[in-house]
């Protein structure tokens, strides 16, 4: 595209932008916008959209979510005949994390109008208006979702680019959003400093806490678009985001709500092969590689990284220091997901061991789970253990010698969880699993749990939505004083603070109460 032809389609985009501001439908400048734009890439728009938005032409973040609409139907028509991508396609993954992106730039746009009127107010002596207050401390509460977007990133997306030996980026990127954690949580607390009138709040040291959170926040946008979006697409193949899809809605999402689920149509999962065999649906060892070519083996039988891709590994790198302000605790023990109990990074030292128990667990016929076995002081079948283990009031998590993620209780729907596992992280060891900031905690718990210079140890925190959160974790030994594992177990207290008097007699039914 020459520049003066670049010019006027930004020209063109701008007018078609600003008829969006203005109130126009986006179905009365579809077609506009596919005379200018069928045979200009996602990507080439998506600049010049960024430039118009951080320019002074009049359009906000707001107006480029309208067109988005547009966008994804002259996609979705197949323009000029080419096939859609499955990444452009709604419900795909990599669609909702851009779709993210926008919602949370047009978050920052809300707050940023909102700061400048109480900016303006302050500087002429004013009262602060208390509605302006309450509307810029529901749109903090919303932009405070990004931090589900950040949680999709690190439990989905890294572990699997680890398993293609690209350790390196999460492990950085996963430190920087730790940063930015922080400084949300410093712009949150000068908000409610303001909110309560408390100490020397004022609206200058809420606008310089949410600047400072601002640039960093939207450099991270830039890096997940420009940097990580596309070496995530070089390397995954269908079947990771697959799993990554099946598996993101027990995070949720950032604002937006994906309405639409991505089914690509030339992949079929679970039917039979000509050989009987069920078809392969991961990244085990005979699957192909990215892009549907076969995969760059090593000697070690792991995946070599695609030249370079790691380059950007540094950027950005610097201390993380650790704060009281993230919602949770420092030690998760198993907040890890990978697609395939196999999988394991190049860094991994475990990694035979991981196979090997794999293949090994499927080389003996399963167990009748109706045949009794001893179990503590009594008898339990297996399918008997499995159903107490599932109606336990907490949420067990277990890793095993090695330090692999090996196993969760589902007693607790995942949306009322505290810690939500899913069962692609089965397999995974424990150390890949934490931002840098905590990894250290994390292993030095363990290696006392292992060599007992701790029996159990104990975490309690209150949490945003209401919940206290208590979590255990105790060393596993066996009856030859073995060491067998981690256990932990968590469950929220906050009903128990409140029980009131003695109750020794049943509750009442529904029904009596009627």
């Amino acid at each position: 595209m020459t520049n003066s032809s670049r010019d006027q389609r930004i020209q063109v985009l701008k007018d078609i932008l600003l008829r969006l501001h203005h109130g126009a439908s986006p179905d009365s400048v579809e077609a506009d916008f596919q005379a200018h734009f069928s045979d200009v890439s996602p990507i080439e728009v998506s600049l010049m959209e960024h430039e118009l938005t951080n320019g002074d032409h009049g359009v906000g973040f707001e107006d480029v979510m309208k067109l988005c609409t547009v966008h994804a139907k002259v996609m979705a028509a197949g323009v000029q005949g080419k096939e859609v991508p499955d990444s452009e396609q709604e419900g795909h993954p990599v669609w909702i994390f851009k779709q993210e992106n926008l919602a949370l730039q047009a978050g920052l746009h809300r707050i940023q109008r909102l700061l400048d009127a109480l900016e303006s107010a302050e500087s002429q002596g004013q009262d602060l208006d208390p509605g302006l207050l309450r509307g810029l401390t529901r749109q903090y509460q919303l932009l405070d979702q990004f931090q589900r977007h950040y949680r999709r990133k690190e439990e989905l997306f890294f572990p699997i680019m680890e398993s293609y030996g690209h350790d390196a980026p999460p492990k950085v990127m996963w430190g920087v959003d730790d940063q930015i954690r922080d400084l949300f949580g410093l712009a949150k607390e000068a908000l409610r400093g303001l909110v309560d009138q408390t100490g020397d709040a004022s609206v200058a040291q809420v606008l310089a806490t949410y600047q400072a959170f601002v640039q960093e926040f939207k450099d991270m946008i830039f890096k997940e678009e420009a940097i990580l979006i596309p070496l995530l697409l070089s390397l995954f193949s269908e079947d990771d985001w697959l799993a990554i899809a099946k598996d993101s809605p027990e995070f949720g999402y950032a604002i937006i709500q994906p309405d639409k689920e991505w089914v690509p149509s030339r992949v079929k999962f679970g039917e039979q092969e000509e050989s009987g065999e069920l078809a392969e649906a991961g990244r085990g060892a005979e699957s192909s590689g990215p892009a549907g070519q076969p995969d760059q083996v090593q000697a070690s039988g792991q995946r070599q990284p695609l030249p370079g891709a790691d380059s950007w590994a540094g950027a950005g790198q610097g201390s993380f220091q650790a704060s009281g302000l993230a919602d949770g605790p420092a030690v998760n023990l198993g907040a890890c997901s990978v697609n395939d109990p196999a999988s394991t990074s190049t860094a991994d030292p475990t990694a035979n061991s991981v196979s090997n128990s794999v293949a090994d667990s499927t080389a003996s016929p399963a167990p009748n789970p109706e045949v009794d076995l001893p179990f503590g002081g009594g008898y339990l079948s297996l399918k008997e253990a499995n159903l107490i283990l599932n109606h336990l009031p907490f949420e067990i998590t277990f890793i095993d010698k090695n330090d692999l993620f090996k196993y969760f209780n589902t007693s607790i729907a995942i949306e009322n969880k505290l810690f939500p596992r899913v069962p692609s992280a089965i397999g995974r060891h424990v150390k890949m699993c934490h931002p840098p900031r905590s990894l250290d905690m994390v292993m030095t718990l363990i290696d006392d749990l292992k060599h007992k210079r701790r029996a159990s140890e104990s975490m309690w925190f209150h949490r945003s939505d209401g919940r206290f959160a208590y979590v255990t974790y105790i060393g596993v030994f066996d009856d030859q004083d073995q060491y067998m594992g981690v256990l932990e177990y968590v469950h929220d207290i906050a009903p128990l603070l409140d029980l009131g008097p003695d109750k020794r007699g049943l509750a009442p039914l529904d029904s009596d109460s009627q």
